[in-house]
């Protein structure tokens, strides 16, 4: 057991599913994890317990004299919490609730205004954190339920995932508003001429000009590279470079840091934000009710 006494129940699911299938490559199919996801928890579950729980045996793994023993004490009770849960009618937002929602830095800045101004809310509370720089991690955050959903916009094509488009929004390039040389519009050659703060994003590390665009970009002349939209907002305002970033951001900003929005000169992609959940809490009315406030949310921002 851990020093602090707590097992971690979540390392009890992975355990049981690998018990099941006797195999921790279709356990991690099934839980849409990791290889190394899986038995990484393994390790940790039998660090907390004390005792090794699978052996190797001929190809696959064989469950020791601990693993079968502690299966047949554990499996009956998660079943039931399982049932439980699932067999709830409905939602009640009288009873105190915490959801973890992972978001990029867009999202959070439209949505947090509006949970905190939501008087319909009862005792449910939504806590915001940022998207993990990589894929791996946001699908175990989600798998193993340190998170309830995530949004963003560079969404996982895994299966045991579910995605939902939440919003549309463009690409647009923003200046300070008394640029000496860009006023109203922008050609394409200016474009390359002028020096650019960026933006990278968390997940494809891509800038976010090159992932909304159709074709490729040339070499750009790049003054500074940030990794927050509100960053890159002032930068730009107190100096001569540009930016790219959605018109959501840019209107909400263009007056606190006095820039002017502009149409980029190249043909672009739709900026869409997407909630990403487990699929296996899908038809969960807890989760179903978070996915339709956001719905909900999205629709007023």
């Amino acid at each position: 057991m851990s020093e602090t006494g707590k097992l971690d129940l979540n390392l009890l699911t992975v355990f049981l599913e690998v018990y099941r299938l006797k195999s921790i490559t279709l356990a991690s199919e099934s839980l849409a994890m990791t290889q190394p996801g899986v038995s990484g928890a393994l390790k940790r579950l039998q660090q907390q317990i004390g005792a090794d729980l699978f052996t190797r045996e001929g190809r696959g793994i064989a469950p020791t004299n601990a693993a079968i023993q502690l299966a047949q004490q554990i499996e009956p009770a998660l079943q039931g919490i399982t049932s439980a849960v699932s067999t709830l009618k409905q939602f009640d937002n009288q009873q105190h609730h915490q959801f973890h929602i992972l978001v990029n830095e867009s999202a959070l800045i439209r949505l947090q205004p509006i949970v905190e101004a939501d008087q319909t809310l009862g005792n449910i509370s939504l806590e915001f954190n940022m998207v993990p720089n990589n894929e791996e991690e946001l699908l175990h955050s989600l798998s193993m339920q340190k998170a309830d959903l995530a949004i963003d916009i560079h969404y996982p094509q895994v299966n045991g995932y579910k995605t939902q488009r939440v919003q549309d929004d463009e690409l647009v390039l923003i200046t300070r508003k008394d640029h000496p040389r860009i006023s109203d519009s922008i050609s394409e050659a200016q474009y390359y001429h002028e020096k650019h703060v960026t933006f990278r994003m968390r997940r494809s590390n891509q800038y976010t000009a090159d992932y909304f665009t159709t074709l490729p970009l040339k070499e750009r002349k790049i003054s500074a590279e940030c990794d927050s939209l509100i960053t890159m907002c002032a930068l730009i305002s107190s100096s001569d470079c540009i930016g790219s970033t959605s018109r959501y951001i840019a209107n909400r900003f263009a007056e606190r840091f006095q820039l002017q929005v502009l149409p980029i000169p190249f043909e672009t992609v739709p900026v869409q934000q997407y909630m990403i959940w487990h699929k296996r809490t899908d038809n969960h009315p807890s989760h179903q009710w978070l996915r339709d406030k956001i719905l909900q949310y999205a629709e007023t921002s």
